[in-house]
């Protein structure tokens, strides 16, 4: 395959890049130049063929010369600002304009070149509130009531790509991703709020306390395991559904995530508090959302998360120790 990842640079890009590499894949990089050089050494180390291109996915020309240059024949959308409050009040157009209207852009582009297979991905943050009414969150029935512009700008999206799949033939599906944590995240400048257990780490590593919402957000899938079903997806030319979910399938355990950080750093402390305004980590995140269901992309596309608590942490903790000044 030649797979080309709008917002590639980024964490979630960066995974999925660092898979198909590993499959001897040729991958682009599209978008800012942003990932810290240690990540891209290693990902150059990579039997697959790895090509970085600037450019801004909602300008259409440069869309148009990475198309040309890289002759794709697979596209990922991971490109996003997931914004924050005071991003939200400094830069609503300009979220609209990557979120949304690089979407639009992006899919033009590959109508014009006739890409075969699209994946765009979205968010769980598209459910707001309406993500802690019931027990499990299912693509066809639970309802979608954003409430940030991140959630707003990235619903509309994904409902644009399911315009473009039902309208206009093209083959796209549109993955809802949990909340990602795992390797290569890093702050790049377009992600407000990093994830609770890189916070975690970086406190632990620096041996500060802790202290976070009892009931922060935990609908945790881990990054390679995003990466293993975007794959799954990229790989199967049927699309039964536009819509899948992409997550663990369960709710983690913070507390119980805290207490495996403070058995692997002895100096580590932590505290579960009820008052956003105590805390140390996390006080912008997003509450604790429902587990989005995962049997419809399991049963489609054969994905199942391989990394569940005990080898999640495990895998997270190595690479931490092995890029220690990237997870600070």
């Amino acid at each position: 395959m030649r797979v080309l990842i709008a917002g590639g640079q980024g964490f979630v890009g960066l995974n999925l890049a660092e898979q198909l590499l590993a499959q001897g894949h040729a991958v682009a990089l599209f978008g800012p130049n942003s990932a810290p050089p240690s990540f891209k050494r290693a990902l150059k180390e990579l039997p697959g063929e790895l090509i970085i291109m600037d450019g801004d996915v909602s300008q259409a020309a440069d869309l148009e010369h990475a198309f040309v240059t890289f002759k794709p024949d697979r596209v990922v959308n991971a490109a996003a600002i997931t914004a924050g409050l005071d991003r939200e009040k400094s830069s609503a157009r300009r979220i609209f304009e990557v979120n949304l209207l690089g979407t639009v852009e992006l899919l033009e582009a590959c109508l014009r070149h006739r890409i075969p297979r699209v994946v765009q991905l979205s968010t769980g943050s598209v459910f707001g509130e309406q993500g802690r009414s019931s027990a499990w969150l299912d693509e066809g029935s639970s309802p979608a009531l954003p409430e940030s512009l991140y959630g707003i700008s990235k619903f509309a999206a994904e409902r644009t790509c399911i315009r473009y799949a039902t309208k206009r033939g093209m083959n796209v599906t549109a993955l809802r991703l949990g909340t990602v944590f795992g390797r290569w995240e890093y702050d790049t400048g377009l992600r407000d709020t990093l994830s609770i257990p890189l916070q975690l780490l970086r406190s632990a590593q620096a041996g500060q306390a802790a202290v976070l919402l009892r009931e922060c957000a935990d609908d945790w899938v881990y990054s390679v395991d995003v990466a293993f079903g975007v794959i799954a997806a990229l790989n199967s030319h049927f699309n039964p559904k536009p819509l899948y979910h992409l997550s663990a399938g369960l709710r983690w355990d913070v507390a119980d995530w805290c207490q495996r950080m403070r058995a692997a750093f002895p100096g580590f402390n932590y505290e579960l508090v009820d008052d956003p305004a105590l805390c140390t980590i996390g006080r912008t995140s997003s509450p604790s959302r429902s587990p989005m269901s995962i049997e419809r992309i399991q049963a489609d596309f054969g994905y199942q998360p391989a990394y569940l608590p005990d080898a999640a942490f495990s895998a997270f903790l190595n690479w931490g120790e092995a890029y220690p000044a990237s997870a600070r």
